[in-house]
C-alpha cells in the first residue's frame, strides 16, 4: 500500500496542477461543500441562542460532517482496491486531487494581481471575493493586495502542505478528511463568521490538524524564498517574532514568513476579529507580492511531494528487505 498510495498522491498532484478545482457537481470537493452547507443550515441555525446550545450545535455539526465522510471513504477505498490495484489508485488519486487546491487559488490570486497592476478596482474586488468569499466592496486597492497576500499565504498550509502531510501519513483518506475539517471551519467555524460558541469546535479541530503542517509550511516557504532570492533572513526574523502573534497561530506561521520576505505587513484579523498586524512594513504593498506568494506556494508543494516520495520509497525498501 505504500507505493499504491504514493502513486495516488502523484496522480492527484498532477490532476490538480493541470485542472485545478472543477465546477462539476460530481467532483468530491463540491459534494462536501454542499453537504456542509446543508448541515450548517439545518443543524447549527436550528439551535437556541445560548452558550450550551451553540456548543452542542458546533459539536453535532462537526460529528455529522466527519463521520459519514470517513466511513464512505474507507468503504470506497476498500472495495476499489479489492477490485484491482489500478482501479484503487485511480479512485484514491481523485480523492487526493479533491483534497488539494493549488492551481485554482493561485490563478485567482494572479487575476487580482493583474487587476491591481491595471488599477481595475472592480475586477480586483470580484477576483478577491472569488478567492476568499469575503466582501471586498469597501476595500481599496492597497488593502485588496495586502489581504490577497494574507489569504494566499494562509492557503499554503490549508490547501497545499496540510493535505499533502495527511496524505503522506494516511493516504487519500487522511488528505480528504483534513480538507473536510478545513472546509467545516470555513463554513461552520469561526472562519465562516461564527464568532459565537458554535464555531469553537470546528475551528479548534482545524487548528489542531494544521498545527504541525503549518510549521513545516513556514519553514519550506523560507527555504524556497532563499532559492527565489527573496530576503529569507528578514523572513526568518519576522517569522520568529510574529509567528505566535495572532489568535490563529496556524495561519500566522506562513503569513509571518511571507510578510517578512516581502517587506510589508499583513492583517490576520481581516475580515472578523481584532486586527493583528504581522510583519514590519518597509514598503507599501505591491501587486508583485502576490506573484511571489504564488511562487512560494508552488515551491512548497514540490518540496512536500519530494519528501513524501522519499519517505514512502525508503519505507517500502526497508519493509521489503527486512
Amino acid at each position: 500500500m505504500l507505493m499504491n498510495t504514493l502513486c495516488a498522491i502523484a496522480l492527484g498532484f498532477v490532476l490538480d496542477s493541470m485542472l485545478g478545482d472543477i465546477p462539476l457537481g460530481a467532483y468530491p470537493l463540491n459534494i462536501i461543500k454542499k453537504y456542509l452547507s446543508f448541515l450548517d443550515r439545518k443543524i447549527k441555525n436550528a439551535y437556541a441562542d445560548s452558550k450550551d446550545a451553540r456548543n452542542a450545535a458546533g459539536g453535532m455539526f462537526e460529528f455529522l460532517a466527519l463521520t459519514p465522510v470517513l466511513v464512505l471513504c474507507l468503504c470506497i477505498f476498500y472495495f476499489t482496491y479489492a477490485i484491482s490495484d489500478i482501479f484503487g489508485i485511480i479512485v484514491e488519486g481523485i480523492f487526493c486531487w479533491s483534497a488539494l487546491s493549488m492551481r485554482t487559488p493561485r490563478e485567482l490570486a494572479a487575476k487580482v494581481m493583474h487587476a491591481a497592476k491595471e488599477n481595475d478596482i472592480t475586477s480586483a474586488r470580484k477576483y478577491f471575493h472569488d478567492l476568499t468569499g469575503m466582501d471586498a466592496s469597501e476595500l481599496e486597492m492597497q488593502e485588496i493586495v495586502r489581504c490577497t497576500v494574507e489569504a494566499s499565504a494562509a492557503n499554503i498550509t490549508d490547501c497545499v502542505v496540510a493535505p499533502l502531510f495527511w496524505m503522506g501519513l494516511l493516504g487519500g483518506v487522511g488528505g480528504f478528511i483534513y480538507r473536510t475539517i478545513n472546509l467545516a471551519d470555513r463554513i461552520g467555524g469561526r472562519l465562516g463568521g461564527y464568532e459565537d460558541h458554535s464555531g469553537r469546535i470546528p475551528t479548534a479541530l482545524n487548528r489542531f490538524m494544521g498545527y504541525i503542517p503549518s510549521r513545516i509550511a513556514a519553514r519550506f516557504c523560507l527555504r524556497d524564498g532563499s532559492i527565489l532570492c527573496l530576503d529569507a533572513d528578514r523572513g526568518s526574523q519576522v517569522y520568529r517574532a510574529f509567528r505566535n502573534d495572532s489568535q490563529n497561530k496556524t495561519a500566522a506561521q506562513t503569513q509571518s514568513a511571507c510578510a517578512g520576505m516581502l517587506g510589508f505587513c499583513v492583517d490576520s484579523g481581516y475580515p472578523n476579529g481584532t486586527a493583528m498586524v504581522l510583519g514590519e512594513e518597509s514598503e507599501a504593498p505591491d501587486p508583485t507580492g502576490i506573484y511571489w506568494v504564488n511562487q512560494l506556494s508552488a515551491g512548497t508543494s514540490v518540496f512536500c511531494v519530494f519528501i513524501i516520495a522519499a519517505v514512502r520509497i525508503g519505507l517500502f525498501f526497508l519493509f521489503k528487505y527486512i
